[in-house]
């Protein structure tokens, strides 16, 4: 009589569902760097736009506000550097909608001036302050590990650059100069050399050296004693 077959179970295949790995996970930033287009990565770091474009997608919240506080203006005194803090507030899509911990605010700053910041960009340390700021608060906000956003890298700093670079003479100051002297009648020409000051290039004038200018013109206001020989307003001096 021949042996009754055996019945088999069928054997269970696992189906690799891919699981989608959470802020606590070690997988969790090589997932959230996954979701950017190769446009929105520089030398593998991302960029500011990028970050901005997946948070809430990486994160399934909503942005409620987002904010830039300019908390130091360049000056002459602070080697003109700017200070930024921008602030993101955001809710989770999922969860109890009573929950404390829906709500949340995450905070970057950031400061840029010439020796921090690419040649190409110093003269804007506010916007680049503010770019590298909110790319921090994305950063924290997604809390990704040893990752820094591309705009706050960089390559081409001046090390050394000369006084009169850092410190030179501002638009404002110059249109300052031209409302004094053509309300006086001065000839700018006249009063620069008088001081020993370069009238070939207006911009190699320091920005210390235009202050002692705008301070002259203002006595020559106040005083009403202004010499006949720096007398006649050009309005070619600039």
């Amino acid at each position: 009589m021949a042996r009754p077959k055996k019945e088999t179970t069928p054997v269970e295949t696992e189906i690799d569902n891919k699981k989608i790995p959470t802020p606590n996970d070690i997988e969790w930033t090589d997932y959230v760097l996954s979701l950017l287009s190769d446009d929105e990565k520089i030398s593998d770091n991302p960029t500011t736009d990028g970050l901005r474009r997946i948070f809430e997608v990486a994160l399934n919240c909503t942005i409620t506000e987002s904010t830039s506080d300019v908390v130091q203006t360049p000056d002459i005194n602070n080697e003109k550097r700017a200070t930024v803090v921008h602030s993101l507030t955001f809710f989770l899509n999922d969860g109890d909608e009573e929950s404390p911990i829906k709500y949340r605010v995450v905070s970057g700053a950031a400061d840029v001036y010439w020796g921090n910041c690419d040649k190409i960009y110093r003269n804007h340390p506010v916007a680049v302050a503010e770019t590298r700021a909110e790319g921090r608060a994305l950063r924290r906000g997604l809390k990704l590990r040893k990752v820094v956003a591309a705009e706050e890298l960089a390559k081409d700093i001046e090390d050394h650059p000369d006084h009169d670079t850092v410190t030179k003479i501002t638009n404002n100051q110059l249109n300052f100069m031209d409302v004094l002297a053509k309300r006086l009648d001065i000839n700018m020409t006249k009063l620069l050399e008088k001081l020993a000051l370069p009238v070939d290039n207006l911009y190699n004038i320091s920005y210390t050296d235009a202050v002692n200018v705008v301070t002259q013109l203002t006595q020559y206001q106040q005083q009403n004693n202004v010499s006949e020989d720096i007398l006649g307003y050009d309005s070619t001096w600039k």
